[in-house]
Formats: C-alpha cells, structure tokens, sequence
C-alpha cells in the first residue's frame, strides 16, 4: 500500500471513530498524524477489556455476539470508537454483559469455593454445564457465587496474594514458619488428648460386662437375649438393620414387646422397653436395665468400628452381654480394664463341629443346602444365571440387595425353597442361613483397593456358617477346584490373628479446636492420631475418607449456614460413590431450607441385568432419604418420608420377584446393549471401544 493509498486508509477509519477522545488521552496536535489520531479516538481489544475488566478473548467474543460498535483498522487491529464503547464500558449493566462470556478457569473458582475440582466438576455437571468451557453468564449468583463479574474478580483477588508477595514470606517465613507449624500442631493435639473422654465412669462401680466368645452356631445370641428378656429393658445393637429387625421379629412373636429403631426406619410397639437398633442408634443415656452388643469384632471395623467403641465405653446399663468370635476377647478384655469395667468371659461351643471337605465339588456335583461364595455382585448374578441352566433353584444374597430382600432370599434357603445359595461376603452375619455345605467359588477378593487372598479370619466367619444341628453331624467346607481346595484347607488350618484396635472417631467438640474448613478438620484430626498414651496401644482412629469426600462437595458458606454439628450429622450419611450426587442434591436443598428432592424411579419392570442395577441403585437413594428424614436436624426437609418408604418397598419386592425367574442378568454394553463377556472388566464393548479411539484420533 503506498503512502497516499494508506492516508486515505486512516482517514476513512478516523470518520469511524467520531470526534470523542478516550478518556485520559491528549489528541496529537498534528493533525495529518491520521493513525496517532485514530488511537486517541479508539479502543483496541486489549485497551477496552482492561477498561471493562475482563480479558481480551473474552472483549472479542462479546463485541462479536452483542454486535458492539466496532471497526478493523488498516493493520487489522479490531477496534471500538471511544464515544460508543465508554458510555458502554461505564454503565454496570453493560460491563456485566460483556463480562458474561468470560470463561472461568476451574483453578479460580475452586479457590473462591475452597473445594476440590471432583467436588466442583460434580456441581458444574449437575448444572447442566460442561466442566471444560464454564461461561460466568451461565453460572454468576450460582452455589453462593456473587451476581457480578466485578464482585468475583475481588474474591478471586483477596483468594490469593502476589506471587512476589509469596515468594518473600516463603523465603521469610522458611525454617520459622515450620516451627512455629510443629508448636501450634503439638498444642492442638495436647488440646485434642485433654478433651479425649474419660471412660472410668461413675456408674462402673454397679456394672457387669459379660463376655460371650464362640464360633458361629455356638449359641451365644440365645444366651444373651434370654438376660436381656429377664431383665426387662434395654437394648440388642447390632451392625445390620437386616440383622435388628431379626431380633425385633422374633422377641415380638415371643410375646416381648420390642421397638425397632434403625438409621432408615422406626417403629414403635407398645408397650415395649426393649429396642432392636443399628449400634449407631444407640442412646447411652437412656440405656435400660440391659444392653447386648452384638458382632463385637466390629470394635476394629475401620469405618464404622467407632460406634461399638462408644456403645461399649458410653453404655450406663448395670448389665452388658458382648457377643464376638475368639479374635476379639483379648480386645474386649483390655478395654474394660481401661474403663474399670468388671468382665465375665463365657465361652461358647459350636453345636455341630466343621469339617473341611476332602475333595473339591464342580458346579454340577454341589450338593442341596449349600452356600456357594463369590466376592463380587457380577459373579453372584452370573454364577445364577449357570445354575439355573443346569435346573438348580437358586437364592443369591449380596451387599447391595436391599436387606428384606435380602432376607426373603435367606428365608427360601432355609425352608428348602431354593436348594443352592450364591453370596458374597454379606452372608458373614446378620442371616439365618442353615447349610450343609460352603463352598468358594473363588478364593481372593477386592477389597476397595486391590485384590487379595482371603485372610484366615475371613474363611473362619464365612465357613462358620456350615453345619445344621441336629440335621448333620459336622458342617463341610469345600472349593470348586482343587487349587482353591488347598487355599482353604490352608487358611482355615490357621489361627486368625486377635483384634489390634479399636476404633474411634471425632465429635463436635473435637473438630472446633481444629481451624480450617470441614474436610480439613476431620483430616486433620486422623492425621493427628490424639489418643491417650495408656490407650494407643489398643485404640486408632476411624478411616474418614468418605466423610471427608462428602464435606468437600460443600463450600465453606454452606458448613457455615448449616453450623458444624448440622454439618458433621449431614456427612454422616450412609453414601457410596453412585450416591454421592443424589446426596448433594438433598444437602443444597436442605441448606436452602426446601424439601429433598424424591430419590430417582426405578424401572418397573425389571426386565434384565441393567433394571436391576438401575433399582439397586434408585433404593440406595431412598435409604440416603429416609436416613436424613430420621434425623431430627433434617426431618423438616423430609414430609415425604412415609412416600419414599411406599416407594422403596415396592421397589425391594420387584427386586425379589425378578430374583425369582430366570432373570437375564449378562451385562450389557451401555453404548450398543451388546452382551459383554462375564470377566469383561469395563462397562463398553470392544468395538464400540475401537470406534470411539477412531473417533477421538
């Protein structure tokens, strides 16, 4: 372009710009300087985005999409008149929309919410929004966000100080700094030991604890229910609702009035003094004349061993019956001393003897009344499909079964109904199972992280349940190959190793001494280990982890709001991972003082493997409901409990129906509906797999 062709260029931009200069800015006194003019007279992108404050991809977007007032210049630089865009940069309405498309970097906003990204991409998933292009007009006044752009900016701002700023105090602060971290971490874990509870409790002095070891099917739960029945009050805690609601059926058919009380369901008989409960449950102040703990090895159980410490410690009745296997008496014995609790030990011996079988059985030579074990859903469901084939009526039992259900599938088994039951790890205890025979199918399990061998312990509690007394003379027993047939006959040779701890976990008054948000402070608290030294040789703390995941989903303003102890019961709640969504739901409604939303509804009816996976999971919602409903802080936010319970019952009996027939239960790819092979470890098939690798290359 020549120099006239090029004037001529600026001179028709210039027109463009009008005669308003940007603010701040002396117009050049030369007025042939035509591009010096057109700069005074207009914005670049940088220029105006760093007036608007916004970035310059976000200004070049909005000028596109709100057909700003703009024009290219004859370098190509896009620009806008000052006398249109500073009226427009000015008015807040105006800053706000243009500041609309700006796109929110995940970091950012996860340090003005202070959680992490799962917690934050789950939010921004359920709001209907993609985690890789988050747009501020899209989510501005959202989870406790400011309604403008200019107030987020400041968050973010004050959210993290200059980096020149932080490299001093980090070269300042250096080997001070963790000083002053190992003072103030030995302060709040002295503070920590001082609140620990005092066990040696007044009422020791007018206490019995009487200790009641034995294998399965030695008869130590009859004993104990026949003193709790003399002594007229009290309570039997035990670890599953399917196993309370057992003892509440059969002390009501004996014609003793008994309550149930569990984390999902109450009912109240009348006249009752004795209550059937889940050990969470367990009232120690009202504590009656007498109290059963039952499945004592729980005491070490990572995650919920905390509650059979407390029930133990905590309980005022003059009477306490233990229930456990040899494994837990030296544990049992070494508390009550700690707490100064006189103990009686009754030993309790199997009314049929076990055997282990002297050969391995096939599938097809299984005999009638036998448990087959597998350790996972997919082998139990694929294993009924086989036996069923071959003509056998099978029962199966696993952990994600609702427990009436459950129970109906036991109930078969035992009335000879059904000849063959398949579980898993679940038919330990809280079942009636009578059986001949356990066989293992398979002899190693995945236990949330890896898979391993079966623990001798392990063999000892599921083969207990072999042996019917007065029906066979010793129960058997076996494996399905002769490899897995040496495994058992290995393991259940050995003794299994006495309980090391038991287990506690944080109260409310715990975690206020601890700074920090929600997730911190009960990490906090487990990674501080604040036992009493005479106790840490037999006392732990509990495994947080899902607590701690479930208080990271929360921003600090909504543990705020909700206040610590509201917030701690809330993140209580008995979730797995395929929960964790549905229990944000309701937490963000109970928080803004609505209903919980109704759990998801299952499919009706259920047709093939995937329905049944679909209605496990819609009840698994229905128990995180009714659990939050049974709590008195969130009860408010659940008038549609008795709905849900209809809802979760119907669903349970269509489950139980489905078991009944010769269910399709193959998995299924999700993409095509393809049978997958019964080993095949993901949830698509190979070729959909390949094709969608093509696609992505």
């Amino acid at each position: 372009m020549d120099s006239s062709t090029d004037a001529e260029a600026w001179q028709s931009v210039l027109e463009l710009c009008g005669d308003e200069v940007r603010a701040g800015i002396r117009p050049p006194k030369n007025k042939r300087a035509l591009e010096q003019q057109v700069a005074a007279r207009s914005y670049t992108i940088k220029q105006a985005a760093k007036l608007v404050g916004v970035d310059g991809e976000t200004m070049r977007t909005a000028a596109q999409e709100l057909a700003l007032d703009s024009f290219l210049d004859p370098r190509g630089k896009l620009r806008f008149p000052a006398g249109s865009f500073q009226p427009t940069a000015t008015d807040p309405d105006l800053r706000e929309m243009i500041a609309g498309y700006a796109r929110l970097r995940l970091a950012d906003l996860r340090k003005v919410f202070s959680i992490d990204q799962r917690a934050l991409i789950s939010r921004i998933r359920q709001a209907g929004l993609s985690p890789k292009r988050v747009v501020w007009r899209d989510v501005r006044g959202m989870w406790g966000l400011p309604h403008t752009f200019a107030e987020y900016s400041q968050l973010l701002s004050e959210s993290q100080p200059s980096a020149d700023e932080g490299k001093k105090k980090s070269r300042r602060g250096g080997r001070h700094r963790k000083r002053r971290q190992r003072e103030a971490r030995s302060k709040l874990r002295n503070r920590l030991i001082d609140a620990f509870p005092n066990w040696r409790n007044a009422w020791r002095d007018h206490q019995q604890l009487t200790l009641h070891i034995g294998d399965p099917n030695s008869g130590k739960t009859h004993d104990a229910l026949q003193a709790l029945k003399a002594a007229g009050s009290g309570w039997y805690l035990a670890p599953l609702r399917l196993l309370a609601y057992e003892i509440f059926d059969r002390l009501n058919a004996e014609g003793v009035p008994c309550h149930l009380l569990t984390g999902e369901e109450i009912i109240h008989t009348e006249g009752a003094k004795i209550t059937a409960a889940t050990i969470e449950m367990f009232n120690a102040q009202d504590s009656g004349e007498c109290v059963i703990i039952d499945e004592a090895q729980m005491l070490a159980d990572a995650d919920r061993g905390w509650a059979w410490t407390r029930a133990l410690m905590e309980c005022a009745a003059p009477e306490m019956h233990i229930i456990g296997p040899p494994t837990a008496r030296k544990l049992i014995e070494v508390l009550a001393a700690a707490a100064e609790l006189p103990c009686e030990l009754i030993e309790h011996q199997r009314l049929a003897p076990i055997a282990v079988a002297e050969r391995h059985f096939t599938l097809e030579t299984l005999p009638p009344a036998t448990i087959l074990v597998a350790f996972s859903r997919r082998n139990v469901l694929d294993l009924k499909m086989t036996l069923e084939r071959m003509g056998r009526a099978v029962s199966v039992v696993y952990g994600s079964l609702p427990p009436e259900v459950r129970r109906r599938q036991a109930d078969r088994f035992a009335e000879g109904e059904t000849e063959i039951c398949i579980a898993t790890d679940a038919v330990g205890m809280g079942l009636n199972l009578p059986a001949d025979v356990v066989c293992f199918y398979e002899t190693e399990k995945f236990d949330g992280k890896n898979d391993r061998r079966l623990y001798p312990a392990e063999v000892h509690q599921i083969g207990g349940r072999a042996g019917r007394y007065g029906i066979r003379e010793a129960g058997l027993i076996a494996a399905t190959t002769k490899a897995d047939m040496d495994i058992i006959r290995e393991l259940y040779a050995q003794q299994p190793p006495e309980l090391s701890y038991a287990r506690v976990a944080p109260t409310v008054d715990d975690l206020q001494l601890i700074p920090g948000s929600l997730a911190e402070q009960l990490t906090r608290w487990a990674e501080l280990q604040s036992i009493p030294e005479a106790l840490r040789a037999i006392i732990t703390t509990a495994d947080l982890d899902e607590r701690i995941e479930l208080a990271k989903l929360l921003t600090d303003d909504e543990i705020k709001r909700l206040g610590l102890a509201k917030a701690l019961q809330l993140v209580n709640a008995p979730t797995r991972k395929s929960t964790r969504n549905y229990w944000l739901d309701c937490a963000y409604m109970i928080i803004e003082g609505y209903q919980m939303p109704m759990p998801p509804a299952a499919p009706v009816p259920i047709q093939d493997g995937g329905d049944l996976d679909a209605t496990e999971a819609c009840i698994a919602c229905a128990d995180v409901y009714l659990w939050l409903s049974q709590r008195k802080e969130f009860a408010a936010f659940g008038e549609a409990h008795h709905q849900v319970r209809e809802e979760r019952r119907e669903w349970s009996l269509s489950i139980d129906q489905a078991l009944l027939l010769n269910l399709n239960t193959a998995r299924r790819c999700r993409t095509c509906r393809a049978r997958l092979p019964s080993r095949h470890r993901y949830r698509i098939c190979e070729d959909c797999f390949k094709r969608r690798r093509h696609r992505a290359a």
